[in-house]
């Protein structure tokens, strides 16, 4: 499972909008007025119960089973995880390598200001080693290849620093190894949420709160049901058809107005 945030504007005021997905396709979307523990301990409630209601009414889950995700990838913001293992005690929470790789470039900026005679060489070198460290195969190679580095830069403050961060977040970089198909990027509902951007910049902002769950869960389904373009990876199919729906040959935009109506479930059910 992934989860991630993104800003937006209410009557230019900054809002964030919470999703949940499995790759690219949306499970759970909803507003916020705030990142803090709290906002997001009720947001990941209210989406695990919709989850888990959903699945009990298609019969995917047991009525007197509750869902708890094995797993979510985050972008590695500290409230949503800890309220990720809040909500979902013995969860393994995952950081996004590309995330940790993004703040590697900053500390690595940081450095080439302390050293201005740093040449492009040795700063791809240094780039290249925290590299190496990310693409280790388990969580011993990556602490083995992590403490070399250690030992190496001891005396140097800037990399040391971030050095230390990565050996503070060892199990959140490499719990993904653990899982089959646990996420070790984010990039997947990233693309998502591209499309989600050319929406929000077709209309600049939200007026009214009421407004604005019903634009995302409508959003959500555009984005789950409508095909690929001929040239693309998944041409011809959904993202909902990709992940196992399937629609019987009906066109996305008629089963886009029947999920609009609650219809769609039970005319895709075995007997019709």
């Amino acid at each position: 499972m992934l989860s991630d945030e993104k800003f937006a504007q209410l009557n230019r005021e900054q809002i964030y909008l919470f999703l949940v997905s499995q790759k690219e396709l949306i499970w759970y979307a909803e507003w916020m007025e705030s990142t803090d523990e709290a906002s997001f301990n009720e947001v990941i409630m209210n989406a695990l119960g919709n989850i888990e209601q959903a699945a009990q009414r298609e019969e995917v889950l047991a009525s007197d089973t509750s869902y708890a995700p094995e797993s979510v990838t985050t972008d590695g913001w500290k409230p949503a995880q800890t309220a990720w293992e809040t909500q979902v005690p013995g969860i393994s929470l995952n950081e996004c390598l590309l995330h940790g790789r993004k703040r590697v470039d900053v500390t690595l900026d940081e450095y080439a200001k302390a050293h201005p005679d740093l040449s492009n060489e040795a700063r791809q070198s240094l780039k290249d080693k925290f590299d190496h460290i990310f693409e280790a195969p388990s969580l011993a190679t990556f602490s083995q290849r992590l403490r070399r580095m250690i030992e190496h830069y001891q005396e140097d403050p800037i990399l040391l620093k971030r050095l230390t961060i990565l050996k503070e977040k060892r199990f959140l970089f490499t719990n993904h190894l653990r899982f089959h198909n646990a996420p070790a990027f984010s990039s997947a509902l990233d693309r998502s949420m591209r499309f989600l951007d050319e929406k929000l910049q077709s209309f600049g902002q939200f007026r009214a709160t009421e407004s604005l769950d019903p634009m995302l869960n409508a959003w959500a389904i555009v984005n789950n049901l409508r095909p690929f373009l001929p040239d693309a990876k998944k041409a011809g199919q959904s993202l909902a058809e990709f992940f196992g729906a399937n629609l019987h040959g009906l066109p996305w935009m008629e089963a886009l107005n029947l999920c609009t109506v609650g219809a769609l479930g039970a005319l895709l059910t075995p007997n019709n």
